[in-house]
């Protein structure tokens, strides 16, 4: 998730370990600590653009990892809380923000790698979006008062909202999938993957693929509580083929890892490619839950394989986009648009 939200997440898991006086001391440990996983986000390389995706969320973000990077945290922290707190004390708030960090964001649909180096697997459970400010405000809010009066009793709501609100997210994504099934049933779909992902900052329009193996058929929908649920097909795209290609390549290698980041979810979308090079993207993501439209890819020239993909984010919202999401959130059909 954001920043922002793992800190406030980080600090709330670091409040039950304080007494009253040392609580905000907890609450700075536990913030940085919840917010240090993402320095992974610094592995970056011109000459491997794939680098900062396939490292983001990879072993700053394991639980074997966390004791090492918390440690690291408390022993930055230390000379300014050492008055405050045994280091002992500074380093179990820090492990606490920094193990709420991988947790927070396997409730999201991007993946992480929360047994590395025991296993590849990037963990998506897809219950809340990455941004999603109905689950943080009431966070931040609470975690204010908690600090501000010092009292406990503020923190263990916070946590009851924590638990309540990714419990609906569950709740809610469990109802998309088995929609999405039906939905699939219906058009005659061979269903042989299904995926459902929480569209941006809510948890009532969601995202729905379906992989008959072959090709990918997609649906947005808009599901309430015990209230009808709307559809809005969003047409279907062929699956694209990584296997041409020769993984001692270099273009193959790239392909490869991309396709494994992308849980083999990867489309050539042709209104992307750019001077004689394919855009190749990741069917997973996109503005409109309902547009076949990538929200990123790579660029990659099929014919000379020794040259490495580009990763690239072509497509930033316009005011279209803007329209047609919250139309879709408040239930309205809009033509959809490519």
């Amino acid at each position: 998730m954001d920043p922002v939200t793992h800190g406030i997440f980080g600090a709330l898991w670091a409040l039950p370990a304080a007494r009253r006086e040392r609580m905000r001391a907890a609450a700075l440990a536990g913030a940085a600590g919840g917010m240090a996983a993402d320095l992974d986000a610094l592995i970056r390389s011109r000459e491997d653009t794939l680098l900062y995706i396939e490292f983001h969320r990879q072993f700053t973000h394991s639980f074997v990892f966390a004791p090492v990077g918390s440690l690291a945290v408390a022993l930055l922290l230390w000379p300014l809380l050492k008055r405050q707190a045994p280091f002992a004390q500074v380093y179990l708030w820090c492990l606490l923000g920094y193990l709420a960090h991988p947790l927070l964001d396997a409730c999201t649909s991007y993946g992480t790698h929360l047994f590395w180096p025991f296993s590849d697997q990037r963990v998506a459970w897809n219950w809340i979006s990455v941004v999603d400010p109905l689950y943080s405000l009431p966070l931040a809010a609470l975690l204010a008062a908690a600090l501000w009066r010092r009292r406990h009793g503020w923190s263990y709501l916070a946590l009851g909202w924590m638990v309540v609100y990714m419990a609906f997210g569950a709740w809610q994504h469990h109802r998309a999938e088995n929609l999405a099934l039906e939905w699939a049933h219906e058009q005659s779909i061979a269903v042989d993957r299904l995926v459902a992902k929480p569209a941006f900052a809510n948890l009532l329009l969601w995202r729905a693929m379906v992989d008959d193996g072959e090709y990918f058929h997609l649906v947005a929908i808009r599901t309430l509580p015990w209230s009808q649920a709307i559809f809005y097909p969003g047409g279907s795209a062929q699956r694209f083929q990584v296997d041409q290609f020769d993984p001692a390549t270099r273009l193959g290698s790239d392909l490869a890892r991309f396709d494994h980041f992308s849980a083999h979810w990867l489309i050539h979308y042709p209104e992307h490619d750019r001077n004689g090079r394919m855009f190749i993207g990741d069917f997973r993501y996109a503005i409109d839950p309902a547009s076949r439209r990538p929200l990123w890819g790579v660029l990659i020239n099929p014919d000379d394989p020794g040259t490495a993909a580009e990763y690239t984010t072509p497509r930033r919202m316009t005011e279209d986009d803007r329209r047609r999401f919250f139309q879709r959130l408040r239930g309205e059909a809009p033509e959809r648009i490519d």
